[in-house]
């Protein structure tokens, strides 16, 4: 029979003493582990460092606490959108699953229950483990745990999302939808250079040389919560480029120019461009009068939408995918999408080769005597 009991979670818990705190108490340091070997090995760890001198602080720690302490000090500087990602997973995941534990009591099965909790959504997991990860390294280097329960925790299988270009049915929606001059021309910048979001809402008038049949990319802008912020310069030195203006859409560029009467294309109401919710709703608006100009009056009823999960980047990868079948090479094509490496442009020129070929040995196996 074991020294250790095993808990419900399957693993085997002890607590020993390494000291007294300063009102005299006990001060114990909790462990956990697999197997009882495991745990062993675990406590004679801890009696050494203890024996060396590396003895774990005192501490009464809320999980919580710590958390709020790591974020504002290893956090504060970092960029908007990544600081952004950071409050979402510590506050709307960490803090309210795991923040009333004590920091030296949590343990893996803890964790696991965390991201088994979120499986449907893999990438939210794998920001939950990268975050927890960071949050106890900072923990063990400030001597209040001895391990990092979130390095071992299994996240669920992510499946990458499909890269699409758009329908048949979408380009026909876009023909026909009732679009103001202003969302049209967001959906025909988007079409016709394979714009970022980023890219295309900071677009100014200067940007585009009708006489020259040149479109210029050299900002874009990021969201702070709501907030635009304009930054000088594209994503990447890549980013920053020029793209030809293709003859089809010339004279609607001519047109929408003339209406505008404001520096940047896409004005904000209170605002040099549009805020996040206000794109958010414009974005809605394009989707759904898509859906009113290729759905009938029958399906409107039972308020049918064909058109679903319709992004800017669908755009962008559309532009990339008739760059391909206009025979542009792989190099040229990274210089217009803006790209700072030719890895994601060999990725889709490969996957179109392959459809290219299936669709050739269909047709060789099929017209035959």
């Amino acid at each position: 029979m074991g020294r250790y009991k095993k808990r419900k979670d399957g693993r085997y818990a002890t607590t020993i003493m390494v000291g007294y705190k300063a009102d005299g108490r006990p001060n114990n340091i909790f462990l956990s582990a697999k197997t009882e070997k495991a745990l062993r090995d675990k406590i004679a760890e801890l009696k050494a460092k203890t024996m060396s001198g590396e003895l774990i602080k005192e501490s009464d720690t809320l999980f919580r606490d710590y958390v709020d302490n790591w974020f504002a000090t290893y956090k504060a500087s970092v960029g908007i959108n990544t600081k952004a990602m950071y409050d979402n997973i510590v506050n709307k995941h960490i803090k309210p699953e795991l923040g009333y534990l004590p920091l030296n009591k949590l343990v893996r099965s803890d964790v696991q229950k965390l991201i088994n909790d979120n499986q449907e959504h893999p990438r939210t997991c794998e920001q939950i483990k990268m975050t927890l990860v960071q949050i106890l390294n900072s923990a063990i280097e400030d001597k209040l745990i001895t391990e990092n329960v979130a390095k071992k925790v299994t996240l669920p299988k992510r499946h990458k999302t499909e890269k699409r270009a758009l329908t048949d049915l979408e380009k026909e929606a876009i023909k026909k939808a009732d679009f103001t001059l202003q969302e049209e021309a967001l959906v025909k910048l988007l079409f016709y250079f394979g714009l970022r979001r980023g890219e295309a809402l900071v677009l100014s008038k200067s940007d585009i040389d009708l006489k020259k049949k040149v479109l210029s990319v050299n900002k874009t802008v990021i969201f702070d919560k709501n907030n635009p912020i304009i930054k000088l310069g594209a994503k990447s030195d890549a980013g920053n480029r020029n793209i030809p203006i293709p003859v089809s859409v010339v004279a609607f560029l001519k047109e929408f120019l003339r209406s505008v009467d404001t520096f940047y294309l896409f004005p904000g109401k209170n605002t040099e461009i549009l805020s996040k919710t206000q794109y958010v709703k414009m974005w809605q608006r394009i989707v759904r009068k898509m859906n009113d100009a290729v759905t009938s009056e029958q399906e409107k009823l039972i308020r049918a939408e064909p058109i679903t999960g319709l992004t800017a980047h669908i755009f962008r990868h559309n532009y990339c995918t008739m760059l391909y079948y206009s025979g542009i090479s792989q190099k040229k094509a990274v210089e217009l999408m803006g790209h700072s490496d030719i890895k994601m442009i060999m990725e889709v020129y490969a996957h179109l080769d392959e459809e290219k070929e299936a669709v050739q040995e269909k047709l060789n196996n099929a017209i035959a005597l």
